[in-house]
């Protein structure tokens, strides 16, 4: 018989509470297995049932303060496939605003606070992960950058959501709210902002890292990327699932019959692929699976890095800013759209069509759907949300054993618990939107 011991750690700088478990066969002290931990349980997908049903949008945006564009959104859009409409191109655009403010903050916060302490550790920068106080004085310029961009998605967010957090202008059939020219054009200032930052930040980050060697250990074990493409095009609200192993060619999915290829019980937790493993999603995903940015510059700056970088989870980082330039030249082209200063009235939702509902987004942590069943008196009697996360955590556990055992042949424990920490952090994992 083998018994395990469990050795329990908090994972730090991460968004949420999660935990590394590691277990050890007891009697040859032998890593069995390491597991990234998120026990909390919150139950969306049982609140949301017998709600009605144009309330679910401003449930889910609960589900997260930093991912409550996407929820929102997901959500509304799973509504509207049940009522068989399609929303007016003001309120896609709109929409796409308040997409672009989350994207902005959340890839910044991740990008500074959580993982570029770990960046200058990894590449020997400095000997020890930094304090705040240590970060913002390492380069006062790149500080300064972040910090703005961090509010800039934060106002962004504010000025087409009604609010910064939980926004309450997008509903069922598009969005309550007609932007001021004002507000236009402080968002065109703040959106041409990003951009400079951007490009400093971007050249910064080259100037570091594009002439070192990433570590294997961050090297992604024959991943399947998972994500949303708009006939090879990047594009997070709308477009095909598209599934892709290696370098073999995209098997794109039908939305309505996803559960061929995947499915949850919402009894239970974790979301079985059953044609495929490894399975991931996010920035590093969507650059794998798309054929076309759009923006010419982006493959300029991506030239910088070899292939060592490109199947290797370090690179996200990077693509998160990659994809914060691309989006702010997106919504640059979006606010120069004169529909944005007409009236326009919202469609109408009148007779449900059908009595299931999907929502495919990309959020910016990656794919994210809200399934809902109403039964024959119109009630909520099933919901699926498939988390970005929460897809993620199957690879996540393969690279964290691997390098525990590789580690526990040299190291202590207390080495072990502190290093693989930085793999999780490199996935950027939202525990509040996977512990739903």
């Amino acid at each position: 018989m083998i018994f395990l011991k469990k050795i329990i750690d908090i994972c730090t700088r991460v968004e949420g509470h999660g935990a590394v478990n590691i277990l050890l066969e007891n009697q040859n002290e032998v890593i069995s297995h390491v597991e990234f931990k998120i026990d909390a349980y919150r139950g969306f997908e049982k609140i949301l049932l017998r709600k009605k049903l144009f309330d679910l949008p401003k449930i889910s945006s609960r589900i997260c303060g930093l991912c409550h564009v996407s929820q929102t959104i997901a959500s509304c859009k799973a509504i509207e496939s049940m009522y068989d409409v399609e929303i007016s191109e003001l309120s896609i655009l709109l929409r796409r605003l308040l997409m672009i403010g989350e994207l902005i903050k959340s890839h910044s916060m991740h990008f500074f606070f959580q993982f570029f302490p770990d960046l200058l550790v990894i590449f020997d920068i400095l000997k020890k992960v930094p304090s705040l106080y240590q970060l913002t004085k390492f380069n006062p310029q790149l500080s300064t950058n972040m910090y703005e961009l961090i509010k800039i998605g934060n106002d962004m967010d504010k000025f087409f959501g009604g609010r910064n957090i939980h926004l309450i202008t997008t509903v069922p059939g598009g969005v309550v709210y007609t932007p001021s020219r004002k507000n236009l054009l402080i968002a065109r200032k703040y959106l041409q902002k990003v951009m400079v930052n951007l490009e400093w930040v971007i050249e910064k980050f080259i100037e570091l890292f594009s002439n070192k060697n990433p570590p294997n250990y961050f090297e992604l074990p024959n991943p399947t990327y998972f994500g949303l493409h708009n006939y090879g095009n990047y594009d997070r609200y709308k477009g095909i699932l598209g599934i892709k192993e290696n370098n073999s060619n995209i098997v794109n999915i039908i939305q309505k019959q996803y559960i061929k290829y995947f499915d949850k019980d919402p009894e239970l937790r974790g979301i079985n692929f059953f044609k495929h493993k490894n399975i991931l999603v996010g920035p590093l995903a969507r650059f794998n699976i798309i054929e076309n940015y759009g923006v010419e510059d982006v493959y300029t700056y991506l030239n910088y890095f070899d292939n060592s970088w490109k199947k290797n989870i370090l690179f996200t980082n990077f693509i998160k800013l990659i994809e914060m330039y691309i989006e702010a030249s997106q919504g640059l082209e979006i606010l120069n759209n004169s529909i944005l200063e007409k009236r326009i009235s919202l469609t109408s939702l009148n007779s449900v069509k059908n009595s299931e509902g999907i929502g495919f987004i990309e959020a910016p942590r990656g794919m994210l759907m809200h399934h809902y069943h109403i039964n024959k008196n119109n009630t909520i009697d099933k919901v699926k949300l498939y988390i970005a996360t929460e897809i993620n955590i199957p690879i996540i556990n393969e690279m964290i054993t691997s390098y525990a055992r590789k580690l526990y042949e040299k190291n202590d424990i207390n080495v072990v618990k502190e290093k693989v920490q930085t793999i999780i952090r490199a996935f950027d994992p939202c525990i509040s939107c996977a512990t739903h």
